[in-house]
């Protein structure tokens, strides 16, 4: 199962998503919810990274499968549609396959 935690500080801004684990859902190569995962991460990236000029810092550990972006404090404003969008739609994959994906929010000041 991939476990998605996208991490909001207490005023509801979106400041860093963790994405860990594989899906399982079938094997490797014809995983559709694990490349459904895996596009939808690229496409965020792009749009914050490349797009929106947002300095996001990714994190990427094959050991474990774990991935994570965290927005920089100065441009939180800036990367909020983008993090709405990809919580939107990972949580609409969730709806459909939850036995291989689990979404949650954590509200802090960080994204310890």
């Amino acid at each position: 199962m991939t476990k998605v935690t996208f991490y909001r500080t207490q005023d509801s801004l979106y400041t860093a998503v963790d994405l860990v684990g594989h899906a399982g859902y079938a094997e490797e190569g014809e995983d559709i919810v694990c490349a459904a995962i895996s596009s939808s991460v690229q496409l965020i990236h792009v749009l914050l990274f490349d797009v929106q000029k947002i300095a996001v810092d990714t994190l990427i550990e094959d050991e474990g499968a774990h991935i994570r972006l965290t927005l920089p404090c100065d441009q939180l404003a800036e990367g909020q549609d983008a993090f709405r969008a990809f919580y939107l739609h990972l949580s609409e994959l969730e709806e459909n396959y939850s036995e291989f994906i689990h979404v949650t929010e954590v509200y802090n000041d960080a994204a310890d």
